[in-house]
């Protein structure tokens, strides 16, 4: 493999040659981009001890657009970008530790480690995770096995024990859980070919079952019993942030932007801000990438807070709104992801 150094825009990169192929890959090595001063960037993992499971994202073809609707993955159709959107990192309710998914033994499976960094890694599932999870209150790991052919939601202490319990059954595909604060209620997305994302809630007491909404990426509102966050693909191939409380009806358009989609919500824990995943063009290398947004719960104040030129993914917050934590490729030969955290800046 030739390695040649390049120079664009003030930013040191790689560019890497494939013996086997013609096609050129840029690996961008710096860890930050000129427009993230300030942030704090601090990689929590590393790649030499595994690969962390990010997300992947392309062009959107022909198809795409048509069945944008029936898919949870995330869209823009004026810039043809589509990217995956399974939440794979989550904060313990303390703060004090961060579990991800990651290969191991041939499968993926969920980790956990200090959110410091420092300390061991201790593995917390041993199945083939989907992808997408959640860290309870109640103290369990909440996601989705990959129990061929379909997918259902499961769950695992998270900081010891082996005890396995399975919530979710049927002929359909089940993902993106959230445990309500009281442990009493799971909400999670159904994925059915005829009739696309649907959100769905189990009541873990009396085994009720139900579905609540159209969209995927469900994010529970502290203090607003039945209502949450989610996503919907509109029918221009766009990804929306939409606001709905499945009991009463009510249902109002949070974020939608022409040149972006927006996937992923997660709430600040004072109630303000959503952090979001979505397209935009990097300055640097002049292609679409993923990077991390935040807004007002109200749909205001939209802020770009990341801006390098490889993939940044799955925003988590910290306990105290003062970190964020993601899963990005940057800073590496290999194009692998790690945890990182960086400071959350705004009032």
């Amino acid at each position: 493999m030739e390695i040649k150094r390049m120079l664009a825009a003030g930013f040191c990169c790689m560019l890497l040659l494939s013996g086997c192929s013609s096609k050129k890959k840029v690996v961008y090595m710096e860890l930050t981009a000129p427009e993230e001063r300030g942030l704090n960037l601090v990689k929590i993992t590393d790649e030499a001890s595994g690969n962390v499971i990010g997300g992947s994202s392309s062009k959107m073809g022909t198809d795409d657009y048509f069945y944008a609707q029936k898919r949870v993955s995330g869209f823009c159709g004026e810039a043809a970008f589509q990217w995956t959107t399974y939440p794979n990192l989550a904060v313990s309710p303390d703060g004090s530790k961060i579990a991800y998914i990651q290969r191991a033994n041939n499968a993926n499976n969920v980790m956990v480690k200090n959110a410091s960094g420092q300390g061991t890694v201790t593995q917390r599932t041993f199945r083939n995770v989907l992808g997408g999870f959640c860290w309870g209150k109640d103290g369990k790991l909440y996601f989705s096995d990959n129990n061929r052919p379909n997918y259902y939601i499961c769950s695992v202490p998270a900081e010891g024990g082996s005890l396995m319990s399975q919530h979710t059954t049927g002929n359909v595909d089940d993902s993106f859980p959230v445990i309500s604060p009281d442990g009493k209620k799971l909400y999670f997305t159904r994925w059915q070919s005829n009739y696309g994302p649907s959100i769905w809630m189990l009541d873990l007491e009396s085994g009720q079952l139900g579905s609540c909404t159209q969209g995927y990426n469900p994010c529970l509102i502290p203090g607003e019993e039945n209502a949450f966050y989610c996503v919907r693909n509109s029918s221009q191939g766009r990804s929306e942030i939409w606001k709905v409380n499945y009991v009463n009806g009510t249902e109002s358009l949070v974020l939608s932007n022409v040149n972006h989609g927006f996937t992923n919500p997660v709430l600040s824990p004072d109630g303000r801000w959503l952090l979001v995943q979505g397209n935009a063009k990097s300055g640097i290398s002049g292609e679409q990438n993923l990077d991390i947004f935040a807004v007002r719960t109200d749909g205001s104040n939209l802020t770009q807070l990341t801006y390098h030129p490889e993939a940044d993914f799955c925003p988590q917050w910290g306990a105290d709104g003062k970190r964020i934590f993601f899963i990005s490729s940057r800073g590496n030969e290999e194009g692998w992801y790690n945890v990182w955290s960086m400071n959350f800046l705004l009032n």
